[in-house]
């Protein structure tokens, strides 16, 4: 299916037959009424205004033809071909460009690939990535676990995440056993569009299954999080994360955000978010 961008010209020649018949209409309407009435004092310029109002009627019902006729974007990024995806820890290479990816939108929590890359030797199962058929990459999360006196100094905002060094990150084993964790970043690739908007979705799902699968949901582990732009502070509202430190008191400048996750929380969070195993397959055994 090709898509169709609905701009407002797209969807004027779109509805231009309905348009057409409305304006020739019209215009034999008033050629008929002119003829047999011969109103005076109408002169030429009035008709002239009148012809004039009569075509541009003719391009709004175009237009408004063209709305009904046009499928929006929304549908026509569900029916495209990006409908699978496949979810598995990162390599090298796929890191690499995620964190590319986040240079834009991270400003001062930009953090350079050499120093992630040596959180990722510590603990590689806490670097997933999703892709679509097609291989390309279309979101990332980090999940980390951090010795606790690293993090209740990080927590009471006196450290950043420029001060972890990998000394302080904690193995995959010993992640799954802490009860207070953190989501260091995620991305998605073109956030702001359409399809963005779906990868959004099938990333928080798979941050769900993610967590389901490496720490259970017998017991509620506490979820930090930094929010370093407008548009991740309302993704973590949204998930049900709470603000817990103020960026005035901290260092980093950005607001802490907290959430205790147990298993039925964690089951709201993911009737809101759909069911996405059909289309995404969890690859992180």
């Amino acid at each position: 299916m090709k898509r169709i961008t609905p701009n407002i010209f797209k969807r004027i020649y779109n509805g231009r037959s309905v348009g057409f018949v409305f304006v020739l209409g019209l215009c034999t309407i008033g050629s008929f009424y002119l003829t047999l009435n011969k109103p005076q004092n109408f002169g030429f310029y009035n008709t002239l205004i009148t012809y004039t109002l009569i075509c541009l009627f003719g391009v709004i019902i175009a237009y408004l033809r063209g709305c009904q006729k046009l499928l929006p974007d929304t549908i026509i990024d569900e029916l495209s071909s990006e409908n699978n995806y496949s979810i598995s820890f990162c390599d090298n290479q796929s890191l690499c460009e995620a964190d590319e990816m986040t240079r834009p939108y991270f400003g001062r929590g930009f953090i350079p690939f050499d120093k992630i890359e040596q959180w990722r030797l510590k603990n590689q199962k806490g670097f997933v990535q999703i892709n679509n058929s097609e291989g390309t990459l279309c979101a990332c999360f980090v999940i980390l676990g951090l010795e606790s006196s690293f993090l209740n100094q990080f927590i009471a905002g006196r450290l950043t995440e420029h001060d972890i060094s990998s000394d302080v990150v904690l193995s995959f084993d010993e992640m799954k056993k802490e009860n207070c964790i953190y989501l260091s970043g995620v991305v998605v690739r073109e956030p702001y569009s359409y399809m963005g908007h779906k990868r959004t979705r099938v990333m928080l799902w798979a941050i769900l299954q993610y967590i389901k699968k490496v720490f259970g949901l017998r017991k509620s582990r506490i979820f930090y999080a930094i929010g370093l732009t407008k548009e991740s502070e309302k993704l973590l509202n949204a998930m049900g994360f709470k603000l817990y430190g103020n960026k005035e008191s901290r260092k980093d400048k950005s607001n802490l955000y907290r959430i205790e996750l147990d298993k039925n929380k964690w089951e709201k969070l993911m009737a809101r978010i759909g069911d996405y195993s059909k289309m995404a397959s969890m690859q992180i055994d």
